[in-house]
């Protein structure tokens, strides 16, 4: 979209009758956009001082009449779909249907910057509100009254995609094989999971569009979580199974019990996991333990984890749960990060306490406990003083030498993974 289309769009849908020129909103306005996608394109500008500036900010411009004609791809490939529903290895009908439905709301701007709100306010305190909690990732807020239909207005995140993260290290001279690169690869991976499990499990109101170009690493080294159009509201009995699935995975005795995976697999078709008529009985186990359980060498039913394997748990698929489609998606994209960064990953292990917080809320527990316990508690401070530790260390670290800083990276490196591997021989010889 040229730019002068673009400040055209801005220019009618947010000036006010008294003003003629985008600059009495804009101070700056850079001609070529942040980003371009197929709905919109972002471009940083600065607003003026009568719209509270000067405040770096992203601008992002739906494309004229851009609505109906993916709208009408998608009934194209819908159609499609339904048409060779027997031919095909899974039920993209399904996946069709959801990518509709989210892409409706994904055309009002007005329902993304609510959407970023809650996520953010969901985040912001703990399931019951009593305490704050600390995000470990920027998400942009809206800037009020500069919010419509058709453009929004938002707090500019300054840095890179992580697709191009690995590109600009070597630009910068940056190995991203050294330490510090292993380090903030494991910080990511913790922010993603964190966030990603608090969302789904908590509230089930949760971030659906999550790719390496949403993704933000940012010039002061922190992550960043951009674009909300597209977000999932999960059912709460949806979610208490799937909480359950959680819990099953993260406590079972070890890969071979019997008992622990016909309960994995009896919560997994549960929640609507539809198979083959000749799966294996092993089959829904195997597909809760492929995509929720990196650490696993062996899945039940001997089957192979590659996707790609014409052995993979996911050939057995006849369908999966529309609401949970894009559950699915958050996974594998964490389950890919941690395979790209050699790093075993259990999203049932990270995800398990979460899971256990949100059925205990659900079934009135933390009503209880704020009755029987009041004032500051013990375990609360030693969590704040860790927390404040934690990122201490981490500035002082960023702070030394460009020697002393890898050495002192490679030992927190060395250490991570050497909890990891004893953490992972542990669960497997329970």
């Amino acid at each position: 979209m040229p730019v002068e289309l673009a400040k055209a769009v801005v220019s009618q849908e947010l000036l006010r009758k008294d003003e003629n020129e985008i600059e009495d909103m804009f101070i700056e306005f850079d001609e070529v956009p942040l980003g371009s996608a197929s709905i919109a394109q972002v471009h940083r500008a600065v607003l003026s001082e009568k719209y509270g500036g000067p405040r770096e900010v992203a601008v992002k411009i739906q494309r004229p009449a851009i609505e109906p004609k993916l709208l009408g791809d998608i009934a194209n490939l819908k159609q499609l779909a339904k048409t060779l529903r027997e031919s095909l290895p899974l039920d993209y009908y399904t996946v069709f249907s959801e990518l509709e439905t989210q892409l409706t709301d994904e055309f009002d701007f007005v329902k993304e910057a609510v959407a970023m709100d809650r996520i953010y306010n969901g985040l912001a305190r703990s399931i019951d509100g009593s305490e704050e909690t600390e995000i470990p990732l920027v998400i942009p807020r809206p800037v009020p009254g500069l919010i419509c239909r058709r453009v929004l207005v938002m707090d500019f995140l300054k840095g890179v995609p992580l697709s191009r993260a690995r590109e600009e290290m070597l630009k910068k001279g940056i190995d991203p094989d050294s330490p510090e690169s292993k380090l903030f690869g494991r910080k990511l991976l913790r922010a993603l999971t964190y966030v990603f499990g608090r969302s789904i499990l908590e509230t089930g109101f949760f971030h659906a569009d999550p790719h390496p170009g949403n993704i933000f690493v940012l010039d002061d080294g922190r992550i960043g979580l951009i674009d909300f159009g597209q977000v999932k509201q999960i059912s709460g009995r949806r979610r208490e199974t799937f909480s359950k699935v959680m819990l099953a995975l993260a406590n079972r005795e070890g890969d071979g019990n019997a008992e622990d995976l016909k309960k994995i697999g009896n919560l997994a078709l549960e929640l609507g996991v539809e198979l083959n008529d000749d799966a294996k009985p092993e089959a829904a186990c195997a597909v809760a333990m492929w995509l929720w359980d990196g650490t696993v060498d062996n899945l039940p039913g001997g089957y192979d984890k590659g996707e790609l394997s014409p052995n993979s748990p996911v050939k057995e698929l006849k369908s999966f749960p529309q609401d949970l489609v894009l559950v699915g998606r958050s996974s594998i994209l964490i389950k890919g990060l941690s395979s790209r960064l050699n790093i075993p990953w259990s999203l049932a292990k990270e995800w398990g306490p979460i899971a256990q917080n949100a059925l205990d809320y659900s079934a009135g527990k933390f009503a209880t406990e704020t009755k029987e316990k009041s004032g500051v508690r013990f375990r609360d401070v030693v969590r704040l003083t860790k927390r404040w530790g934690k990122a201490k260390a981490t500035a002082a670290v960023t702070k030394l030498p460009s020697p002393l800083r890898t050495r002192v990276a490679a030992a927190i490196v060395k250490v991570q993974e050497r909890r990891a591997r004893k953490a992972l021989v542990v669960n497997k010889n329970k």
